[in-house]
């Protein structure tokens, strides 16, 4: 495997393991900081608005500029805002410097397939770009359980000290190996924006905030539902590792069924069966302890396979849409979904400590019938 390939993957691997262990953290960091399990919800909703309003706008001004410097300069940002993290004597600093380590974060996203695509040997990009991802599904499968485990039983702040210690590593290889002359999409963010006109982009854009809204309530505040179900911090990992699972399987093979069920079909599928997942969060406390557990494992590892493949399958859906413009469709419902993640974050926060964490599972059931009326009622382009 080409060398450069492999800390591309590393890379991907860090980022996308602090992105979904945080939800893990934050039962540790609400006592260690003194704050409500609602507040620490701020960490998530800044994260997720830098990211969905920064990485768009770099993204287009930092397209001339070679795709190493982008990505190095990524990963060293996502060093230093984790080290400050890590070090972090208040909570409003925390907020603060995980909303900037968002920037970094979406910038290396942003690049790093493209990069991949780029240096690999003709006939082998697809090779390239399933190296990249496999590091995204690692993440998910093994490094979030893990710092949910270190957190649990250790010190929240030892997993952020080893974050900033492999992104630092990351961004001196990507600096060292990444070829010069690589440059990215010059588009300026009017052309981006001119890819909303394209016939069923809004609907199906709506379609990803409203889901992603839906989705994240249990994801955001996994440790609050965990916590009212009656278990023990101590089983934190065991939702997180399910949710790996999930992801692993949906990246194995909720492709291949999109192609099969037609794009619009899988979505519509998968906007169904998180409706039926999510009312399910509402039987947890009516269940002696050992059956919540298992039945955690398995809402989250199902909850997880329909959000990915839903992914999976709706970013196939957006390059159908809009074939002129994919990467921007693709990265404006990546936006989307971020500013989803956010207002979850923030009214999912609010919903905790007005009304308890069983109170998440009313208001995302409704959502989620929402999102699958927008995905019916999106109109679909003749091809």
């Amino acid at each position: 495997m080409d060398s450069r390939l492999f800390w591309l993957a590393l890379a991907a691997f860090v980022g996308s393991t602090e992105g979904g262990l945080v939800s893990g953290l934050l039962p540790s960091i609400a006592e260690d900081m003194n704050v409500t399990a609602g507040q620490t919800g701020q960490l998530v909703m800044g994260y997720s608005l830098a990211y969905a309003i920064g990485t768009p706008v770099l993204s287009a001004l930092l397209g001339g500029v070679g795709r190493r410097r982008v990505l190095a300069g990524g990963q060293l940002t996502l060093a230093v805002c984790a080290l400050l993290i890590a070090v972090s004597p208040f909570f409003a600093w925390m907020v603060g410097a995980r909303t900037l380590l968002a920037i970094g974060a979406g910038l290396f996203t942003a690049t790093a397939l493209a990069t991949a695509a780029m240096i690999a040997p003709p006939g082998q990009r697809g090779r390239a770009l399933q190296v990249v991802s496999m590091g995204q599904s690692l993440a998910a499968l093994l490094g979030v359980p893990l710092g949910a485990y270190v957190a649990t039983h250790y010190n929240w702040r030892l997993d952020y000290f080893a974050v900033s210690i492999a992104a630092f590593a990351a961004a001196v290889a990507l600096y060292l190996k990444v070829p010069k002359g690589l440059h990215g999409d010059t588009q300026t963010l009017g052309d981006r924006v001119r890819v909303l006109g394209n016939r069923g982009v809004v609907p199906a854009l709506l379609t990803t905030l409203v889901s992603a809204v839906a989705t994240s309530f249990p994801v955001v505040f996994v440790g609050a539902l965990v916590a009212s179900a009656g278990l023990g911090r101590e089983v934190l990992p065991v939702p997180l590792f399910a949710s790996g699972v999930g992801a692993v399987l949906a990246s194995a093979t909720a492709g291949r069924l999109a192609d099969r069920l037609g794009n619009r079909t899988a979505v519509i599928s998968a906007c169904t069966a998180v409706i039926a997942v999510l009312a399910a969060y509402l039987l947890l406390p009516y269940l002696p302890a050992t059956a919540r557990l298992v039945l955690l494992f398995c809402l989250y590892g199902s909850l997880s396979y329909l959000a990915w493949g839903y992914w999976i399958a709706h970013c196939s859906e957006m390059a159908h849409l809009a074939p002129n413009s994919v990467p921007v469709a693709i990265s404006l419902n990546l936006t989307a979904f971020n500013m989803g993640v956010a207002i979850a974050a923030g009214a999912g926060g609010a919903i905790v400590d007005g009304w308890g964490a069983d109170a998440l599972a009313y208001a995302s059931v409704p959502l989620a019938l929402m999102a699958l009326g927008l995905a019916i009622a999106t109109p679909t382009r003749t091809a």
